[in-house]
């Protein structure tokens, strides 16, 4: 850009000299040119005057009074005179010509400097856009310096905080950890717990089935019926609680598994998740109150 920058400063300075050069010249010429045509009009004077004055002459002379001698050596001295005057005009002229084609030229010239000019004033706007840009690039190389800058220091802080991030995060894996272990284990013992009841109630219907075939009667059997509703019932209640206890557990697992996510992408949750730990007391004291049928 520098390099540019002089070599157009470089053409610039010679434009100017060529063109005061020409212009130094055009004066010049237009000086000759208004002496020439005040000196070419003195001689038209000069010109006029004498034919007048040959005439003049002629005119006022007393032929008769003049020998034959004396008006041929008149006749030749106006004759000599007429052809002097004759060649200074011719030569007069052809300076004129001269002057003129010299003028016309330097027309020409000055129809090329005034071209020259406007090349001039365009480079001239050139160079100046491109001082713009290079200015303007300068402003952006430090404003991506600055930028280069505040990026290293916000790398800084993110992998000072990423090893925080990576410590509170171990903490609350633990914590998840612990928590899934709570859900699986009582839904285990909820399965369990379904399953010997089950067992129980089957146990005791045959039992009492085999027993009471031949010997219960109709009110006994009856009521051999309706605890046997009781222990389904019961039965279909232990079902229900083991699906909510399931459907919890999937929520809690879902939120823990977008908890870790967060942790792991670096989001902060200012809420915290309840965990509900449904105790199994209430399920086997339940259980308990379903009596064995004697």
């Amino acid at each position: 850009m520098a390099e540019i920058s002089r070599l157009q400063t470089k053409e610039v300075e010679n434009y100017r000299s060529a063109m005061s050069k020409m212009a130094e010249d055009i004066i010049v010429l237009r000086t000759q040119v208004v002496t020439l045509e005040a000196v070419n009009n003195q001689l038209r004077n000069d010109l006029s005057l004498h034919q007048d004055l040959k005439k003049d002459l002629l005119d006022d002379s007393d032929i008769d009074s003049m020998t034959k001698a004396e008006i041929s050596k008149h006749i030749a001295a106006l004759k000599f005179k007429l052809a002097t005057e004759t060649k200074t005009v011719a030569s007069q002229r052809d300076r004129i010509q001269q002057l003129q084609n010299d003028l016309i030229k330097k027309n020409d010239s000055q129809k090329e400097l005034l071209k020259l000019q406007r090349v001039h004033q365009q480079q001239h706007q050139d160079l100046q856009r491109l001082q713009s840009c290079s200015a303007k690039m300068e402003t952006l190389e430090a404003t991506v310096k600055q930028q280069e800058k505040l990026i290293e220091k916000m790398e800084k802080a993110l992998d000072k905080q990423s090893g925080v991030v990576k410590k509170h995060r171990g903490e609350t894996d633990k914590r998840e950890e612990e928590k899934e272990s709570a859900l699986t284990e009582e839904n285990r013992r909820l399965r369990e717990e379904m399953d010997r009841i089950h067992q129980h109630t089957d146990m005791v219907t045959m039992k009492q089935s085999e027993q009471t075939k031949d010997t219960l009667t109709p009110d006994e059997r009856l009521i051999l019926l309706y605890k046997v509703n009781q222990a389904e019932a019961r039965a279909e209640t232990l079902q229900a609680q083991l699906e909510e206890s399931s459907k919890q557990w999937g929520r809690e697992k879902q939120e823990m598994l977008t908890r870790l996510s967060e942790h792991r992408y670096g989001f902060a949750r200012t809420s915290t998740t309840i965990f509900h730990n449904h105790p199994s007391t209430s399920i086997s004291a339940s259980a308990g109150e379903q009596k064995p049928i004697k």
